[in-house]
């Protein structure tokens, strides 16, 4: 074959060359496209809605709550302070408040007076403490006698007799004072004790103690 008979129409194309393509159907890249098929759940898309409103309640009551905030912290602050000035009257009242106190002297029925005779009707009775500068004075008072349960004869009494003092201010919040009766070496007795009424012992004064 020549080279110019390579281009005539004449000569049928070799079977290689020709497409085979059925009858009717679309050549290839020419035809409709074909969309692959959904295998998954279906997705459902609503429309756009409307706007939420606005939450201008918010605004509307930052004011209020402002201002109830601001009206609990100073209350709370005026709790504070009168809890504060009650404990500190308190506590004055304590320090200031006095109660009554008595006490006695044991002496024999029969005499009146201490053996040693160092405390009789109208011996000096003084009495301090640390929380004052305050020294209470007072006078042994005429002999009282009473009737007090016998210690060897039980459902018995006996016959107690004693020279009485009393006391008119005793600071309450004072643990105790020290009494001395006469020249005699002081005594340490509770505030508590005087209260109920305290029996001081006449100690001799021995030595530098006095």
């Amino acid at each position: 074959m020549e080279p110019h008979d390579q281009n005539d129409p004449t000569i049928p194309a070799p079977p290689s060359v020709v497409p085979s393509v059925p009858g009717g159907a679309p050549e290839p890249g020419q035809g409709p496209s074909v969309t692959p098929a959904v295998t998954g759940t279906p997705q459902l898309w609503l429309t756009p809605g409307p706007y939420l409103p606005r939450r201008d309640w918010q605004q509307r009551t930052r004011t209020l709550i402002t201002s109830l905030t601001g009206v609990g912290g100073a209350l709370w602050l005026l709790g504070v302070i009168a809890i504060v000035i009650t404990g500190f009257i308190v506590s004055s009242a304590l320090k200031t408040s006095t109660v009554k106190g008595h006490g006695g002297v044991i002496v024999p029925c029969n005499t009146k007076l201490t053996p040693d005779a160092s405390a009789e009707e109208g011996t000096p009775v003084t009495a301090w403490s640390d929380k004052t500068d305050k020294v209470l004075t007072t006078r042994l008072e005429a002999a009282k006698t009473v009737q007090v349960p016998d210690a060897d004869h039980p459902g018995k009494t006996v016959a107690r007799c004693h020279l009485p003092f009393k006391f008119d201010k005793l600071r309450r919040d004072a643990v105790g004072y020290n009494v001395r009766i006469g020249d005699s070496a002081p005594q340490f007795v509770t505030t508590a004790s005087l209260v109920k009424g305290a029996y001081v012992p006449v100690v001799p004064v021995t030595g530098g103690e006095r």
